[in-house]
């Protein structure tokens, strides 16, 4: 007579299944977790390296040639908001910029790539190009700081213009970088005041027309943003002698 093989019955596979689900429903939210912390700190990592490699390509090129770089101090931060006040009339200090704007003119050349506001972009196109061994897409000249609600953000940003990577950079006339926004791989990366703060929301975009603190809100950092910032505001103004015209609208 044939011998039958013993299999499982219905009730122990129902357990079995049971048990998968149960460790599951523990395991994938914390592998899931550390996977999500992983790629924020590869983000942060990203962005102090290029912080770092501007700041000191900076400082440098400006103790160099200082005369040769003014041209690329003519956009304006507002230290204050005061609402009875004229735009002309508020209290503002004198910053240089690069975003990804910047970057495709320097990169596709031409007359605009060659004013004196240009100078100093020429050194962060450079920084870029040696902080990474990836390649940088160039995209379409669009600056990111047009993407600066939760429907315009940046992701949409890379779809839209065809780059992988969103940049913004504020430094000061001593080439310290004042503010900084990272975009890539799905992280946006804020530095203010000294710290890294990343956003990981789908929804995470740029600062725009703003003040500081709305990243730290944005972001639901930790952080607290320092009480003389709250009335830092970052305007699309261009110095361009008495007059103001915009640098991202």
């Amino acid at each position: 007579m044939k011998k039958l093989k013993k299999g499982f019955t219905l009730v122990e596979l129902i357990v079995v299944i049971a048990i998968i689900g149960t460790l599951a429903a523990i395991l994938i939210p914390t592998v899931i977790g550390y996977v999500k912390e992983a790629k924020i700190k590869a983000a942060v990592a990203d962005a102090k390296t290029i912080k770092n490699a501007v700041e000191a390509s900076l400082v440098r090129n400006i103790m160099l040639n200082n005369d040769d770089t003014s041209g690329g101090f003519n956009k304006v931060l507002y230290m204050d908001l005061d609402k009875n006040k004229k735009m002309s009339e508020r209290k503002y200090e004198k910053v240089g910029a690069f975003t990804n704007f910047s970057w495709v003119v320097y990169k596709e050349g031409g007359s605009a790539a060659n004013g004196s506001s240009q100078a100093l972009d020429k050194v962060i196109a450079g920084c870029l190009d040696e902080a990474f061994s990836e390649t940088w897409e160039t995209g379409k000249k669009v600056n990111p700081l047009k993407y600066n609600t939760s429907t315009n953000n940046c992701s949409k940003y890379l779809k839209d213009n065809k780059t992988n990577f969103g940049l913004v950079i504020v430094y000061n006339t001593d080439g310290t970088v004042r503010l900084m926004q990272l975009y890539r791989k799905g992280i946006l990366v804020s530095y203010v005041d000294g710290v890294y703060i990343p956003n990981a929301k789908s929804d995470a975009h740029f600062i725009g027309e703003g003040t500081w603190n709305t990243i730290y809100t944005d972001s639901d950092s930790d952080e607290e943003c320092k009480a003389e910032n709250y009335s830092i505001y970052l305007w699309g103004g261009q110095m361009n002698g008495d007059k103001e015209g915009g640098w991202f609208k």
